[in-house]
């Protein structure tokens, strides 16, 4: 009789039953390991990324005394009127991280010198450990100086301001908000020396706004006053080597604005006198218009600034309010990443304050 050299069919199947299954449990383990792992960097970066900061001033009924000395226990918070539970919260002692920006176009020419010595006591008025950075912008933007508590290296830099032309308003934010502040942790402001009426580069109002409702940081604006220097510079004849002109981006933004259906001149010099002073004046109140919506949605403020030598008491005011500042800090019950528009109120427990903050923020969109 011979033997096979075969294994029995029933033993051959068992063996592939116990392979299969070491094979399926391997795979599971594996898949286990890399969903574990899928989930760990997706707490972290839930984390980073939703925790949503507030900056708030108190004040008493009046508003016009700032209240410090509070703790924790002593606000509530709300998003879409649903209570939220306070995660982190700084005092007011807490530094800041600041970006100065400062327009150096043609209607500060002759006033740079003021402009540079304003900026120098508004860091006398900063404590130590704040942090701050310097841009610089005209037809260009410049970053003259990234954020740093040295105050050589900050004052070295204000040194550097030039006079220029045109204004690239929106740009300067763009790299404000993106650039200098985007990745950094802690108490963000921005105080901006200009007159808000933008005139080259990339960015518009409708594109940076939503990068700034996005940010924790608060923006403050010195609102210089300079449609009568510019109405006068545009009104005059192209011939006069004075002349200020339209840029096209400022021609589209009225048109777009004022004027939809209209054909487009985009030869400033074709414009009539009245079309020149009607244009300026929108521009302005388009500008004056978006820098207080900045302002309200960002928990910041407007001052407006007649004359230059208004600058230092304006810059020792904003000092002042940043020194009052409360941070606020709180993971929402609404984790949805839809880009929508989150409405904040802050309230006091204590009787006869008042709480002063951001209108809101918009929510992360995946």
């Amino acid at each position: 009789m011979r033997l096979s050299s075969r294994p029995p069919l029933a033993t051959l199947t068992t063996i592939v039953i116990l392979l299969l299954a070491c094979a399926s449990t391997l795979v599971a383990q594996e898949r286990e390991g890399k969903q574990g792992k899928q989930e760990e960097q997706a707490t972290t970066i839930r984390v980073d990324t939703e925790l949503v900061s507030v900056e708030v001033k108190v004040t008493d009924l009046s508003g016009k005394r700032n209240v410090t000395g509070l703790q924790v226990e002593d606000f509530v918070i709300y998003e879409d009127g649903v209570r939220q539970k306070i995660s982190n919260f700084s005092t007011t002692n807490v530094p800041f991280n600041l970006v100065l920006l400062i327009d150096t176009s043609s209607s500060t020419r002759g006033e740079i010198a003021l402009i540079r010595r304003a900026a120098r006591r508004f860091l006398n008025e900063l404590r130590p450990e704040d942090r701050v950075a310097v841009i610089e912008f005209n037809e260009t933007v410049e970053l003259l100086q990234d954020l740093t508590s040295d105050r050589t290296k900050i004052e070295k830099a204000i040194d550097l301001l030039k006079p220029g032309y045109g204004t690239s308003f929106y740009d300067a934010l763009q790299l404000t908000i993106e650039e200098v502040l985007g990745k950094i942790e802690g108490r963000k402001a921005v105080v901006a020396l200009t007159d808000g009426v933008d005139s080259y580069g990339y960015y518009t109002f409708e594109q940076v706004m939503p990068e700034i409702e996005k940010s924790s940081a608060s923006l403050y604006f010195l609102e210089l006053d300079t449609e009568a220097f510019t109405e006068e510079g545009m009104l005059r004849a192209c011939v006069d080597d004075r002349h200020f002109r339209f840029s096209r981006k400022q021609l589209k933004k009225y048109y777009e604005e004022y004027a939809e259906g209209a054909e487009m001149e985009e030869d400033h010099c074709r414009l009539s006198k009245l079309e020149r002073m009607q244009i300026n004046r929108r521009l302005y109140e388009s500008a004056r218009r978006e820098l207080r919506e900045i302002a309200t949605k960002t928990g910041g403020q407007v001052y407006p600034v007649k004359q230059l030598q208004q600058l230092e008491p304006v810059y020792k005011q904003i000092a002042a309010e940043l020194r009052t500042l409360y941070s606020i800090g709180y993971y929402p019950t609404n984790d949805k990443h839809d880009g929508k528009w989150r409405e904040l109120r802050v309230e006091l427990k204590r009787p006869g304050l008042v709480a002063h903050t951001r209108s809101g923020y918009r929510a992360p969109k995946d």
